[in-house]
């Protein structure tokens, strides 16, 4: 006999991609699965992984979790989500990383404001944090639960209270179309959604920082830099956003506010990480220099009291970019000796 029961409603959707995690990958599932409830689904897809994550997934009891496992072919993280993507049965949509850290909490939270706020797309705080989980930089959060609508949207994106991350987020499925994250080896989830939440509604976000995004070796973002290509595709959409936030029919942001929004943007996305990719990455002398003058072109010194207004620490990262000038590479790798020496003494005082 059929069951003319209608299927129940899924709450939302986890797409976890992965590609080689190790032994990392049992405890990143289970902490998938304490984060979801019974109404919500995980949606792993394998992206070529060659050292027996498959089995991994066969053998692993997720306890009543409805989980659906997908193999893609190696195509990189973007095309991995658009597929998981595809599979989402969910009223939300949560892009989550194994190899990184959360509250358990996040998702009940999320989901609750979502349906306090009815925004389509609500957040939370988030850090970058090492190893260890000592905090190395925040990574956009308000001071207070905050609903932005219209022309605000953009500008929060410019000023970096929401950031292009994925994973400190649920989206409202419908919002997302079939394929949104392009085929980019970086900065894909940027891509793939900074215009389209400046052009929603609104967006609901939390101050809690409930996310920790691990800098590890061998991770997409220590082991893949950016090209300069990478760089100006991110510099334009934010151009991009801001224009959306003078023209949101919503509600159109104050033109000086956008301004001082997108400075903050160039400074963040482009200056600094232009300068920065060029120490870090395995470029010849002649190319680093040329990433390095496109860094100091435009960076000025009588820009860093507008910056200190909202953001002490990239106001400071710009006088030293614009003050170091071409001297910048050997002032950088002072500041990073300098920072490991103290990390060092840290851990030779830290508890056994």
């Amino acid at each position: 006999m059929a069951d003319d029961r209608p299927a129940a409603k899924v709450r939302v959707s986890a797409i976890l991609p992965v590609r080689d995690p190790g032994p990392g990958l049992g405890p990143a599932l289970e902490a998938v699965r304490t984060s979801l409830s019974v109404q919500d689904e995980l949606i792993v897809v394998d992206d070529g992984s060659t050292d027996g994550t498959d089995v991994v997934l066969r053998n692993t009891d997720l306890r009543g979790l409805p989980t659906t496992v997908l193999t893609g072919v190696g195509a990189g993280v973007g095309a991995a989500r658009n597929l998981g993507l595809a599979q989402a049965r969910g009223e939300m949509v949560w892009f989550v990383d194994w190899d990184d850290r959360w509250d358990p909490s996040i998702i009940g939270l999320l989901y609750a404001a979502r349906v306090a706020s009815g925004a389509p797309v609500v957040g939370c705080g988030a850090d970058l944090v090492d190893a260890r989980g000592r905090r190395l930089e925040m990574l956009g959060t308000v001071d207070r639960p905050t609903l932005l609508t219209g022309g605000q949207i953009g500008v929060a994106i410019l000023d970096g209270r929401i950031r292009g991350y994925l994973w400190n987020k649920l989206f409202a499925r419908d919002i997302l179309g079939e394929a949104p994250f392009p085929a980019y080896q970086t900065r894909s989830d940027f891509a793939g959604s900074a215009e389209l939440m400046a052009r929603l509604p609104s967006v609901y976000l939390l101050p809690n920082i409930l996310f920790h995004h691990v800098q590890r070796p061998g991770s997409v973002t220590t082991s893949q830099h950016p090209t300069l290509d990478t760089l100006r595709r991110s510099l334009h959409i934010g151009e991009r956003v801001a224009e959306a936030a003078r023209t949101h029919p919503d509600g159109r942001a104050d033109e000086g506010t956008v301004h001082a929004a997108l400075r903050e943007f160039r400074y963040r996305e482009w200056h600094l990480a232009v300068a920065g990719t060029a120490m870090r990455a395995p470029l010849d002398p002649a190319t680093r220099s040329e990433w390095l003058r496109l860094a100091l072109d435009g960076a000025l010194l009588r820009h860093v009291p507008h910056l200190l207004r909202r953001d002490p620490v990239l106001a400071a990262r710009a006088a030293v970019l614009a003050t170091a000038g071409r001297h910048y590479p050997a002032v950088y790798w002072s500041v990073v000796r300098l920072r490991a020496g103290m990390r060092r003494l840290t851990d030779r005082g830290a508890p056994e």
